[in-house]
């Protein structure tokens, strides 16, 4: 019934790990060798998977529909040889095509070790085996699960996305929460700078194809920030707001502008662009986190607690939220209500250690005031 699909390009190391993993999960495993010169084809052939060639041309897009074209089954998912479905998921994906036609979106784990990624989380622990020493994660959610045919093709050069087709197609569509564990970002410092000098040149090319495309206009402005030029990065962010981002390209767009005008002096534009952003979008936690944050770092205390309490009625209880609280409530002094927050903290989420400290010094402080 399922197909998997892959493309990849100098391969090796992982490609055995990646085929003896899923195999249990499919039906068939297609990989599509994009140009390899270190026995990526012979190695995937070897474990079992039917091996294609394809010329490779500056699109991701065109790549990842000839594969899907060479897939037989009744369903297809895709993933890239860097990532990973823990084996407790497979009886939830099996069970999940076993009805009527559905595209599933699944969320994507991207581990990342810095902190300072405007999306990154802390790692859950729910998954030890595969979250491995990594620190947390960013979060993306992508077609990666749906059935062969309807018409269904990826768009774009690069970050390729398949949502004008899935509308198009009239299926039902639904969040399956079995989480893509996807390791590119820490593998290697190298590994990281080539992929983000091609991902830099066909971002341009993209936006050169697709100048009103308010998401290619966003990926553009990421380039920029990352390249150090955030100045020349908010002209294309307004632009893409302008020629109508909605939904997450919205909010990303509203969180990057927002930083780049508080870095640029201006953090009252920056809040009432995050205003609008949450306003517009409540479910979008990111947005209220750095709406909060500006407004704590601005000493409007009043407003940053009602934008917690709004936070906290929009979006689900998050590690992400739990923190600002705490920071807000130390920051205002009410100690007492923070000591059960930094326990909870502690308890609840690995890595979080350092709230029972917070949490001891609070009730310390508490009891030399009296307050407890």
């Amino acid at each position: 019934m399922l197909s998997l699909i892959a493309i990849a390009k100098n391969e090796a190391a992982g490609m055995a790990d990646f085929l003896i993993h899923h195999a249990p999960l499919c039906d068939e495993i297609i990989v599509v060798d994009t140009g390899s010169d270190d026995g990526t084809a012979r190695i995937a052939e070897a474990h079992g998977a039917k091996v294609f060639t394809f010329a490779w041309c500056d699109d991701f897009a065109v790549a990842r529909n000839f594969s899907l074209s060479m897939a037989t089954q009744k369903w297809v998912m895709y993933l890239d040889i860097d990532e990973r479905i823990d084996p407790s998921d497979f009886p939830r994906l099996r069970q999940a095509i076993k009805g009527e036609p559905v595209c599933f979106q699944l969320p994507q784990w991207n581990y990342y070790n810095d902190s300072r990624h405007m999306e990154w989380q802390p790692a859950t622990g729910r998954y030890p085996e595969l979250e491995h020493d990594h620190k947390g994660f960013f979060q993306a959610e992508q077609y990666r699960l749906f059935p062969n045919g309807h018409g269904l093709r990826w768009e774009g050069r690069v970050h390729e996305d398949m949502s004008a087709a899935v509308a198009a197609s009239g299926l039902p569509r639904r969040m399956l929460d079995v989480p893509i564990h996807h390791y590119g970002y820490v593998l290697s410092d190298e590994r990281n700078r080539s992929r983000n000098t091609m991902y830099g040149r066909l971002v341009r090319k993209n936006v050169d194809d697709r100048p009103q495309d308010p998401k290619a206009l966003l990926e553009m402005g990421y380039i920029l920030i990352q390249e150090g030029k955030g100045r020349e990065a908010i002209p294309v962010l307004e632009k893409a707001a302008e020629v109508g981002a909605q939904g997450p390209v919205l909010c990303r767009v509203s969180s990057m502008l927002a930083t780049l005008y508080h870095a640029d002096g201006q953090p009252q534009r920056a809040i009432e662009t995050l205003h609008r952003c949450v306003n517009e979008n409540p479910h979008w936690l990111f947005g209220w986190r750095d709406l909060i944050t500006m407004l704590m770092d601005g000493g409007h205390w009043e407003q940053a607690t009602l934008g917690l309490q709004a936070a906290k009625e929009s979006v689900e209880e998050s590690i992400v939220l739990l923190k600002l609280e705490c920071q807000l409530l130390v920051k205002t002094r009410k100690i007492v209500e923070a000591i059960p927050v930094a326990r909870k903290l502690a308890r609840d989420y690995p890595g979080m250690e350092d709230f029972d400290r917070i949490a001891d010094q609070c009730e310390a402080l508490a009891k030399k005031e009296g307050l407890l």
